[in-house]
């Protein structure tokens, strides 16, 4: 079934979407918010145009119900379709109920309300005459619904922190769905269910049969990197699990034991390519993983774990001592580990070459900025093509509900949001590697989180004798944000305890605040220096800017720097230009960033890291492709080979197809490629002077025999 278009070129999906706003006009509105032109429906200054959109939505709704009614007959005997048809007309019930009631469209015309319209009477009309009575759709969508949800106490619509179906479309605020207010109340209202599940029944009906649908591979691809993670941990933790089976009998009865048992079980169940999705009738690799997680996160949570860590066994409990390593050793191959990539690329550009079919593109390769401009390009592609699909952060949410899984807590390690290693950056000084890292934390309520004991027992791996590692945790959550501190404070506390003081080092940089995005009292401060200033000051200003740096960082020590690299980003890629752009200051501080991350591994000296955000899919993603991107372009003269391209789309894309079904961040990724491009032109225009004065910076050669390369 594909989308028809009105008069204007509005899609069914588009009246729909514009039906979804108007649906929740009890929300409070914003200007700039409400239709997808922008224009808010409660703007007196477009009334007239209000008043033609409205009409516009429903004669393109009114289109589409009368040409199913008249031409398709065999499709619409369809539950599915009976369904989405009836959702239709919920939500335009709805749509027009609200706008009478909180805007002034129609008050005082000729016609006062929606319902008197001509295009909603003819709609109405052929829904009853032409549907109902010869197909008899589905009449119990509401009442199912009301009995799935029930009545139970919503806080108010002003205090939600989930506002409108928009929020959910775009993937904003996913985890409040999962977290509840400290009264005890969720984060969304019932209305918002509602138009979910509404949106849900169409939106999976108006899909693009032309091609297969890509969420389909996605959970292959999931299944197989399930499949090759569990290889790689049992053969990274094999020794130490064939001196656990020998005695593990012994001692079935203790709970550490045999939760760690179970937790083997599983890992070689996921393992066993007899149960990748293609080959197995029920159980699945993923769902085998899924229960290693689940029994380790046990054994380490039992009694005897905890008393084994604070008070160490005697030598001669051999047995004990090995689990007890053992449990560590699958922690830290846990964060570790590889996983798959290559299955991922060839949907990546499948879904690339499908999305810009009959488009026009100009060759880049002969442009100094070709790798931006080409991966904006694939961007735009990829879009196009989701754009045709049901939205997959939707879709999952509504599962969620449906599997009753709602309200248990935010917890990505938990829930299949995969860590792992990413690549090496490495010169004869020093070798670092780069983790993906989710935040490692459980968060029921908003203002309680606390870190999952893998990571603790990952922290534990490092910090054994053979080991003596350290990791540093790039934290770029929000700190001033009612919705991110709880998480903030549970993992910056973590280093603070004894056992992981040299094992762990959180500084939090924050990529969500007013000042990152140059907003509010900042949005129109052009002058440079007032601009470099500020940017000085918030790093001073610490916690109170929602920056944290812990002991170990001597941040008087490191003012010195900072003023130094102000001032080579201001010279170098601003040519000292008194007034700085709105793009300006975005790229500015997106390049200060890297600089004072590399500043950050020469002071600490760390053995990995990770950029870590609240699920590693957006803000994370983009900072550890950036970084790479960054350090290789400055580092090689040679142009980005196809495999190293093919390694950014990964690491960009891949997090969010896998996680949440649908592409990356847009604005984090603009923002990333534009600063990348500030960097590259100058690189361009005078390599050596542009590496001689960042080089200066630093006593580790970052720029000069610098190695960044994918993790094997």
């Amino acid at each position: 079934m594909q989308l028809r278009k009105g008069r204007s070129g509005l899609t069914v999906m588009d009246a729909v979407d514009n039906l979804s706003h108007l649906a929740e006009l009890d929300i409070p509105v914003r200007d700039g918010e409400g239709t997808s032109q922008g224009i808010s429906w409660h703007n007196f200054e477009y009334r007239s145009f209000n008043q033609e959109k409205i009409k516009e939505i429903f004669q393109t709704i009114l289109k589409y119900v009368k040409g199913v009614a008249e031409k398709e007959k065999t499709f619409l005997r369809e539950e599915r379709a009976q369904r989405a048809i009836q959702a239709m007309m919920l939500l335009a019930a709805e749509a027009a109920k609200k706008i009478d009631r909180y805007t002034e469209i129609f008050k005082g015309e000729k016609i006062s309300s929606v319902t008197e319209l001509k295009e909603y009477k003819e709609l109405q009309h052929i829904y009853l005459t032409k549907i109902v009575q010869r197909f008899n759709p589905l009449s119990d969508i509401e009442e199912k619904w009301q009995d799935s949800w029930g009545a139970g106490d919503v806080e108010s619509i002003e205090q939600s922190g989930l506002r409108d179906l928009e929020t959910v479309r775009k993937d904003k605020k996913y985890e409040l769905f999962l977290i509840r207010n400290e009264d005890n109340t969720p984060y969304f209202n019932r209305a918002l269910l509602y138009h979910m599940q509404l949106v849900g029944q169409f939106d999976v009906l108006f899909a693009d049969s032309s091609m297969e649908d890509p969420f389909l591979r996605i959970e292959i691809i999931n299944d197989k990197d399930a499949n090759l993670s569990a290889k790689e941990i049992l053969k990274m933790a094999a020794p130490y699990i064939d001196d656990f089976f020998k005695d593990a009998m012994k001692f079935k009865n203790i709970p550490f034991v045999a939760a760690l048992s179970k937790a083997l079980i599983a890992l070689m169940m996921a393992g066993n390519s007899r149960n990748l999705l293609q080959n197995a009738l029920a159980k699945h690799s993923f769902n085998y993983y899924a229960d290693f997680q689940h029994y380790l996160r046990a054994a380490l949570s039992t009694a005897e774990y905890r008393k084994l860590i604070s008070k160490p066994s005697a030598q001669s409990e051999r047995f004990i001592q090995s689990a007890l390593h053992l449990s560590h050793v699958l922690c830290k191959s846990f964060f570790t580990k590889i996983g798959i990539r290559r299955d991922m690329i060839e949907l990546i550009h499948a879904l690339i070459e499908k999305g810009s079919e009959g488009s026009i593109q100009e060759s880049q390769t002969a442009s100094p900025l070709a790798l931006w401009n080409n991966l904006h390009d694939k961007d735009d592609s990829i879009r196009f093509l989701f754009e045709r699909y049901p939205n997959g952060p939707l879709l999952k949410t509504l599962k969620m509900f449906n599997k009753d899984n709602a309200m248990q807590g935010f917890d990505p390690i938990a829930q299949q949001n995969q860590s792992g290693q990413l690549y090496s950056l490495s010169s004869e000084e020093t070798h670092i590697t780069c983790l993906r890292l989710p935040c490692p934390t459980v968060q029921t309520y908003i203002s309680k989180a606390f870190v999952v004991e893998e990571f603790n027992g990952f922290l534990r791996s490092l910090a054994s004798p053979k080991t003596k590692q350290c990791h540093l945790l790039i934290n770029m959550q929000d700190r001033t944000s009612w919705e991110e501190h709880a998480r903030c404070i549970a993992v910056e506390n973590v280093q603070k305890i004894s056992e992981f003081a040299n094992t762990l080092i959180v500084v939090t940089l924050p990529k969500n605040t007013e000042f990152y995005w140059q907003l509010g009292t900042y949005s129109e401060w052009d002058d440079a220096a007032e601009f470099i200033k500020q940017l000085k000051e918030q790093i001073a200003s610490g916690e109170q800017c929602g920056f944290y740096f812990p002991p170990e960082i001597d941040l008087k020590g490191v003012l010195p720097f900072i003023e130094k690299a102000l001032k080579v980003i201001h010279t170098l890629f601003f040519a000292d230009k008194k007034r700085l752009t709105h793009q300006n200051r975005l790229d500015f501080i997106e390049i200060y960033y890297m600089l004072l991350t590399l500043k950050l591994f020469e002071d600490l000296a760390p053995d990995s890291f990770s950029f870590t955000c609240k699920d590693a899919v957006d803000i994370g993603a983009v900072a550890s492709a950036e970084l790479f991107a960054f350090l290789r372009i400055m580092n090689d003269t040679n142009a980005v080979s196809k495999e190293e391209a093919n390694f950014l789309l990964w690491m960009l894309y891949a997090p969010a197809l896998m996680s949440r079904e649908r592409a990356v961040d847009l604005q984090r990724l603009n923002r990333m490629e534009k600063a990348l491009a500030v960097v590259q032109a100058e690189l361009d225009a005078h390599r050596e002077k542009t590496v001689e004065a960042c080089s200066k910076l630093y006593k580790l050669p970052f720029f000069k025999s610098f190695s960044v390369k994918e993790a094997a």
